[in-house]
């Protein structure tokens, strides 16, 4: 009984550790293929607030900020804000807020933060929670910079200051 007992632990310990590491494997070889696909700016489409499908066909050239958040998320509450009172100081640029949060949550951070009247920006809506498909993330705040041939400068993933989104869209100035 003894042996029993032993051989079937030693049996669930490794097949625990098995499926743990294959596991591990998998997520590193997922996160491999979301950096390279990321590397120039992935053919994505989400529904915009009016109802339309924005895709990243419409953009021929950037340089494009791309801004993951969540309305009730402090950090991108905070990230958000402070970014848009420094934008205008970065000319022609692409601004995309994509956010799983529900419509209405959105149309109220919108309003909250004065943010319909702010040219430029296109808020889209991931109800399909498809944002860690084409970059391979689900925090938020992520922000993705790209330069004006649409290949990634930078990506952020947690808060960043406003300052240095800034300055690495400048970069492509």
């Amino acid at each position: 009984m003894k042996k029993i007992l032993i051989v079937t632990t030693i049996i669930i310990v490794a097949g625990l550790t098995t499926f743990l590491i294959i596991g591990t494997i998998g997520k590193v070889h997922k996160s491999k293929i979301a950096k390279e696909k990321i590397k120039t700016l992935p053919a994505f489409s989400f529904k915009k607030l009016d109802g339309t499908i924005f895709s990243a066909d419409q953009i021929k050239e950037g340089p494009v900020l791309i801004l993951f958040f969540h309305p009730e998320c402090e950090h991108c509450q905070y990230q958000i804000t402070t970014l848009f009172k420094k934008l205008d100081e970065v000319r022609n640029i692409h601004v995309l807020l994509i956010s799983y949060a529900e419509e209405n949550a959105i149309r109220n951070f919108i309003k909250d933060n004065n943010l319909q009247d702010s040219p430029g920006i296109i808020f889209l809506v991931d109800n399909a929670a498809r944002f860690i498909d084409y970059f391979g993330t689900e925090l938020v705040p992520a922000t993705f910079i790209y330069n004006k041939k649409l290949k990634l400068i930078k990506c952020f993933q947690g808060e960043v200051r406003s300052e240095t989104i800034i300055k690495y869209l400048r970069r492509d100035d």
